[in-house]
């Protein structure tokens, strides 16, 4: 899986005399067919002790890091090698683009083999080290690629981070390394821990994005750390400010999203991802690779935006199109993780936002298999999805059997299995006419999935939204009422949770109330398809209540 991101950078260099050289300035890939000349990525400061020759590349290397463009900043820094193969920094760069751990990829093997390039030892490396503070970046490299499990290397990492910003307080990227080292995944955080780190992290990048505001880092590790209902206000300002600051980024293009969606900005989602996916396509054809590598991940987001905007043609236009970029693809030969699940994911993320199931066919459809690719923490994540989708389907699509045969795969402890396990045994129940069983097992997925933090695309049913539409058919408005401002508390101004509101606040009897509820998904719908069946009743509803 080949991820398409750019970051940004500028840079003090340690010569006889000062140079300084912008992102902004940095040459474009001369790989990239059709790249302009200059490539706009931020602006970041990185004094050191390589040869004038290494600069640029060294530049360009640290800038792609800070925006997650791991492959081509790996070459870049391969580039900065053989311009001055004692260039020690350079080879620690090329080591962190193979910790892609907020994506749940990691590869030790292969940052080992390029450190090994520079020397065969960690001792041996550090002495190829030329000024004390590069020797405190490698000493931290080191430390995430010691012998040991992934919560002790990333703690290691972060500790050592922790010493060499305290000796270098001014150094805004070792301050930025360790803003996103707190959020790597595999850390083990739970509870206080966890949210401690989530307030250092925040804290971190709120200092770098004030002191040099067109730094990619301060911007995207903030917008990292306040992805969460509890602190998106406080990213929203870098949220505004990432795709300018590195507008050749795609990364950077996609990254505001994950705030919009936060904060329920539909119209900011859909623009943001608009703008990334035309870039994921531009580069592919560039490159003339596989569309395995397009962004699906910034595709899938975008679909979301267009559902919660009402705008149902569109998100079905996208599950056609990922079924006619993917044909022919031979699955055995890949490993793409996100383009192997995206056919089912995509199908699914339509019909539980529009109710229409049919996008499946006459039947439900087979769990995917991760193939070679499949023992990432990524992948696994996947692979969990996948088989719940499929269950859940099955669930609608009233093959009970076939949806209770998967409940298996959902056995083991955490919240996301048990939403999991309760909600194909209230899809079962449902189809047997249980109504006791069946909002038992809502209420008990509901309970589960206030202990998890949302963000993004919800990739499982919003359970208090489930629940509230449960209750609603039941007649039970109070409780109703509340799951779903439950729900919209958790994902804010999400379309199908203000409908369920404004129709269990009219059912109850509460008009203004209603009337507000409607008006609020009116806005969302500004754009709506009107000739939609489900679209066209919910705003009739909503002319009738006066909120139009």
């Amino acid at each position: 899986m080949k991820k398409r991101h750019l970051l940004a950078l500028p840079c003090s260099l340690l010569f006889a005399f000062p140079v300084a050289s912008r992102a902004q300035e940095v040459p474009a890939h001369e790989h990239a067919p059709g790249a302009h000349s200059m490539v706009k990525l931020g602006t970041v400061s990185f004094p050191n002790s390589g040869s004038r020759s290494a600069q640029t590349p060294f530049l360009r290397g640290l800038a792609l890091l800070h925006s997650f463009e791991y492959e081509d900043a790996a070459e870049a820094f391969r580039e900065a090698q053989r311009a001055d193969a004692g260039f020690a920094v350079a080879y620690w760069g090329e080591a962190l683009t193979y910790a892609k751990l907020l994506w749940g990829l990691d590869d030790p093997a292969a940052a080992r083999s390029a450190l090994a390039r520079l020397a065969p030892t960690p001792a041996g490396r550090l002495a190829r080290a030329r000024t004390d503070r590069e020797k405190a970046y490698g000493s931290a490299v080191e430390e995430l690629y010691q012998d040991g499990d992934l919560a002790t290397r990333i703690r290691g990492y972060v500790a050592a981070l922790r010493t060499l910003t305290a000796a270098h307080p001014k150094d805004l990227e070792s301050r930025a390394l360790l803003a996103i080292a707190l959020q790597m995944g595999g850390a083990g955080y739970t509870g206080a821990e966890a949210k401690g780190r989530r307030l250092e992290a925040i804290d971190l990048a709120k200092t770098i994005f004030a002191a040099q505001p067109d730094h990619p880092g301060g911007a995207h590790y903030l917008i990292h750390a306040t992805d969460h209902p509890e602190f998106a206000a406080y990213g929203l300002a870098a949220a505004r400010a990432y795709a300018e600051i590195a507008p050749d980024a795609e990364h950077a293009l996609h990254m505001p999203s994950h705030i919009f969606v936060q904060i329920g900005a539909w119209d900011d989602v859909v623009a943001s991802n608009e703008r990334a996916w035309a870039a994921s396509r531009a580069s592919v054809k560039a490159r003339r690779a596989s569309n395995t590598d397009l962004s699906f991940h910034t595709l899938w987001w975008l679909q979301y935006g267009y559902l919660q905007q009402g705008r149902y043609a569109a998100a079905k236009a996208v599950v056609d199109s990922v079924d006619n970029l993917l044909a022919g693809i031979d699955w055995a030969k890949s490993d793409a993780i996100d383009a192997r699940f995206a056919p089912t994911e995509f199908r699914f993320t339509y019909a539980t936002e529009t109710g229409d199931w049919s996008v499946f066919g006459s039947r439900a459809p087979e769990v995917v298999r991760a193939g070679s690719g499949g023992t990432s923490q990524r992948a696994q994540g996947f692979a969990f999805a996948n088989a719940y989708n499929v269950a859940f389907a099955a669930g609608m699509m009233n093959d009970t059997a076939a949806a209770a045969t998967l409940t298996g795969m959902f056995a083991g402890d955490g919240a996301r299995r048990t939403i999991a396990r309760a909600h194909i045994a209230a899809l079962v129940a449902r189809a047997r006419g249980q109504g006791s069983p069946y909002l038992e097992s809502l209420r008990a997925a509901a309970e589960a999935d206030a202990q998890i933090v949302h963000f993004g695309p919800p990739n499982m049913v919003p359970a208090h939204e489930l629940l509230g539409k449960a209750l609603l058919e039941a007649k039970r408005l109070p409780d109703a009422i509340s799951a779903f401002e439950k729900s919209l508390q958790l994902m804010p101004n999400r379309s199908a949770s203000l409908l369920g509101l404004a129709r269990a606040q009219r059912a109850v009897g509460d008009e203004a109330s209603a009337r507000k509820s409607y008006a609020r998904l009116v806005a969302n719908w500004r754009a709506a398809d009107a000739t939609m069946p489900a679209v066209k009743a919910a705003l009739d509803e909503s002319r009738r209540s006066g909120a139009q």
